[in-house]
């Protein structure tokens, strides 16, 4: 299914949401088309232009939210490959610095691990371990590929469609 990427009133980006979601605020008035796809709607009646890029037309007051920790984002992140040897085989996480050394369950101190290095590292830091990681943990944001597959596309056009105006 296409994505849709919504900007407030003032152009910030504020979500993608489905292409139905965005026709439909299109069509209430809600919203105005910046980008549209190619490919139309068609109703069996009439075709209507598929939304890629719109914009509010009234502003939206919104706190911008952290992306919660979860075990597939962090496999997705890490491109389901082991932080340590980058085996795909009998995948979990491993905490960087272990819990029980005041270790918490963050972007920054999970990673993907299969089970032979997570038991050789076991309660020990990556450097009493002696093992690097290949795989450097870091945050992602709302519009990143872990959290919404297709964003990237529809990002790269609304750079490239700010840039020209």
């Amino acid at each position: 299914m296409d994505r849709v990427l919504v900007l407030n009133a003032d152009y910030t980006p504020l979500n993608v949401t489905s292409s139905q979601r965005g026709f439909n605020l299109v069509f209430l008035g809600k919203a105005e088309l910046l980008k549209s796809s190619d490919n139309p709607i068609n109703n069996g009646y009439k075709n209507y232009v598929r939304p890629l890029i719109i914009r509010l037309l009234k502003y939206v007051r919104h706190r911008i939210k952290n992306v919660r920790v979860n075990r597939n984002r962090i496999y997705r992140r890490d491109g389901h490959v082991c932080g340590y040897c980058g085996s795909n085989k009998q995948l979990t996480l491993d905490h960087i610095i272990p819990r029980s050394r005041g270790g918490d369950n963050s972007w920054t101190n999970l990673v993907t691990c299969c089970h032979k290095c997570n038991l050789y590292k076991a309660d020990r830091t990556p450097a009493e371990a002696d093992m690097a990681l290949k795989i450097k943990p870091y945050e992602p944001t709302m519009f990143s590929e872990v959290m919404n597959g297709s964003v990237d596309k529809i990002w790269g056009e609304y750079k490239e469609l700010m840039k020209v105006e």
